[in-house]
């Protein structure tokens, strides 16, 4: 799989806009609001790395450090034997969900 893929849409303003709106305009993870000072800007990250699926399960409201902290390392397409942290695990539900899977957690 390749890692990051697509383009952004035309309406992508809108869309990182409503994603960061559904987040309360505050990072989903370590919960701080947009403050450039801190280094805790909102942007808003594709998941699964593809640039061209705006699934609102795909798209996560993230400050820059917590974008750059996970960029990379999360990989939707592998399985896990721990829970997910709570502001994650929607986003897993929804991606299970629409690749046709019921779990990703081992032995389940």
């Amino acid at each position: 799989m390749k890692r990051f893929s697509g383009t952004y849409s035309k309406d992508w303003a809108v869309l990182s806009t409503k994603a960061k709106a559904r987040a309360g305009n505050k990072c989903e993870r370590c919960g701080h609001g947009n403050h450039a000072a801190s280094g805790h800007v909102l942007t808003v990250h594709h998941l699964d790395g593809n640039k061209g699926n705006n699934a609102d399960w795909n798209l996560a409201s993230l400050c820059q450090r917590c974008h750059l902290r996970i960029q990379g390392k999360v990989n939707l397409f592998q399985g896990y034997m721990f829970a997910h942290t709570p502001w994650m695990e929607w986003h897993v539900a929804g991606f299970l969900e629409a690749n046709g899977h019921t779990a990703n957690i081992a032995g389940a």
